[in-house]
């Protein structure tokens, strides 16, 4: 009799070690199967910090001129006059006046004509935008770069010559320019992008024979 009874116990502590067996491989293989939650990987990019898109600026007054002065440059920020003849300052406080910055004059209905000085190498984006009485601006020789949008709307603005060191002019540069008939380009490897030309009627533009700025001229039936 307690031979049997030890039999039947024996078999039920079997029973319950097999089950326990089979539910932790169970369990093991569920961790192994189930999705872990994903962690994001580290690269060596995500130990830069981004490019700072805004920087601290330090705008000061003189006159009629809001300005900056960066890294050895004299920037133009703002013109708060009323004045139909402005000329620009060729240096503020001993440094160069080197860029009419963004939106300087945009807006200025009554503004009739500009004189840059020769140090300016930057016109910024917008700097003219939407000056309609804008008739006279004298290029400087060194000037390197119009920016975006630089002389939109600048209906009154009958001529431009853009010098040799002129790299770069952007997008709708003279989109609306509507009285503009004459664009000189001195460098003769100047790329067009799109600066809003093709909307001109009147306009006609002179460059190099057999420059790439003849032939975009060309190719809009606008060459002189």
């Amino acid at each position: 009799m307690r031979k049997t009874m030890f039999m039947v116990l024996l078999a039920a502590l079997t029973a319950v070690s097999v089950g326990c067996s089979e539910k932790v491989a169970s369990t093991s293989s569920q961790s192994e199967t189930e999705p872990q939650p994903e962690t994001e990987a580290v690269t060596e990019l995500d130990t830069y910090e981004p490019l700072a898109t805004v920087r601290d600026r330090n705008i000061e007054e003189a006159g009629d001129f809001d300005y900056e002065i960066y890294e050895g440059r004299t920037i133009i920020t703002k013109y708060n006059g009323n004045a139909a003849n402005v000329e620009l300052p060729a240096e503020i406080e001993g440094v160069p006046v080197c860029e009419v910055g963004f939106y300087c004059f945009e807006a200025n209905y009554q503004l009739e004509s500009v004189t840059l000085p020769e140090t300016v190498d930057i016109i910024g984006e917008g700097a003219f935008m939407d000056c309609a009485s804008l008739s006279q601006i004298n290029i400087p020789a060194n000037l390197k770069e119009v920016q975006r949008g630089a002389f939109v709307g600048c209906v009154s603005l009958s001529e431009i010559t853009l010098p040799a060191t002129v790299t770069r002019v952007q997008e709708e540069a003279f989109t609306a320019c509507e009285g503009m008939y004459s664009l000189t380009i001195m460098n003769p490897d100047l790329a067009y992008e799109s600066w809003g030309l093709e909307e001109l009627p009147n306009l006609v533009v002179y460059a190099p024979e057999g420059s790439a700025a003849a032939e975009w001229a060309a190719a809009m039936g606008k060459l002189g």
